[in-house]
């Protein structure tokens, strides 16, 4: 699922490690670095992205969260303002970065759009430089 991620927002990487840390889960758009703090602050990207001919072109929404939480509040947040966000971006593809406040408290009812991340989605983060594992020094 996060190759298919990375094909349609470029701009977006998230931190899939395993191990625990600050990082596991965090949405690097950009330069920016988004990170979760369990049930306090959370993110989800709610994406429009459309495929096809102009002319035969279908919607597909894509909510991608840093928890289950989240995408129940990103689906819950798209039923209430689905006329705001056509009137808004009409036809168009847009990608917006969710934050969803005090889950622990509040579930996913309480949620803040923190920024339009379109334009930074659709552009191809920098590929990170690669280390050798094993450099050779020059004597």
């Amino acid at each position: 699922m996060l190759a298919h991620l990375h094909s349609l927002l470029p701009g977006v990487r998230v931190n899939v490690d395993a191990e625990p840390g600050p990082d596991r889960g965090a949405f690097q758009i950009g330069s920016e670095r988004y990170r979760m703090e369990g049930g306090r602050s959370e993110y989800v990207i709610l994406a429009r992205l459309t495929a096809g001919q102009s002319g035969e072109a279908r919607p597909v929404f894509l909510f991608c969260g840093q928890r289950a939480i989240t995408n129940q509040a990103a689906t819950r947040y798209l039923a209430r303002n689905h006329e705001r966000l056509a009137r808004k971006h009409g036809n168009n593809s847009f990608a917006l970065l969710l934050k969803v406040v005090n889950s622990q408290a509040y579930g996913p009812d309480v949620v803040e759009v923190v920024t339009d991340i379109t334009r930074a989605a659709q552009t191809p983060l920098p590929t990170p430089a690669v280390v050798p594992r094993n450099p050779h020094r020059a004597s």
